[in-house]
């Protein structure tokens, strides 16, 4: 029984790198992308008001067992989102309250667990976004199987460490590291876009004018 420890990127986004995309919301992000990664709809922010952004650092457990995540988190630098593909399991809980008080005394910009987490409301009192498919009381396995930093599939979706992870009421979506620079760019136009709309529809046009709907036609 072995949680595997696979190689991690050196290279890590800073400030700067990051500043850009503050701006972009998980709806504008998929977009870029032809609607695509989008994690599965299920898995939900546990408070209103969260704004994640970060890089994927990702963990595979088996059903229920907290091992490699307790591995990711003692591997977790300031920025990382931990990204958990615990196979959509909601008997037993993968993180908690403990858990989280270590994420966020490495800075760490959210937790995402595609599987169940408990100690809700003391999570929620610390304030760091953290999205589940499920909560539920029952405590963790420890198994001792798993994976740290390896290609997972969180929500549906693939993953790899070091992809940029965006979170907000709307759900999550995750932009593949080496597609960032051409989705930043098509999002950004997209927000210009957008506050164009917001100035026509202020000025009293329709919607529909403005995308340029082919008229509807009389029912036969």
């Amino acid at each position: 029984m072995t949680v595997y420890l696979h190689a991690l990127p050196k290279r890590r986004l800073g400030a700067k790198a990051l500043a850009p995309w503050a701006e972009i919301r998980s709806t504008i992000a998929t977009d870029a992308m032809n609607k695509a990664n989008a994690l599965d709809a299920a898995i939900r922010p546990i408070k209103a008001g969260y704004e994640m952004l970060g890089q994927a650092l990702t963990v595979r457990a088996m059903a229920g067992d907290i091992t490699p995540l307790l591995h990711a988190l003692s591997l977790a630098r300031p920025g990382d989102v931990l990204m958990v593909d615990a196979g959509g399991y909601a008997d037993n809980a993968v993180l908690g309250g403990n858990m989280t008080s270590e994420a966020v005394r490495r800075g760490m910009a959210g937790l995402v667990i595609d599987g169940a987490i408990r100690d809700v409301a003391e999570i929620r009192d610390f304030g760091i976004p953290t999205f589940t498919r499920a909560v539920t009381p029952a405590g963790p396995n420890f198994s001792q199987i798993g994976d740290v930093g390896g290609p997972i599939s969180c929500g549906g979706i693939q993953i790899r460490t070091g992809d940029l992870v965006i979170g907000d009421d709307d759900g999550i979506v995750v932009v593949p590291r080496g597609r960032m620079a051409a989705v930043l760019e098509t999002s950004q136009a997209t927000l210009k876009a957008e506050a164009a709309w917001q100035r026509r529809i202020a000025a009293g046009e329709t919607f529909s004018n403005i995308l340029d709907l082919a008229p509807m036609e009389p029912a036969p």
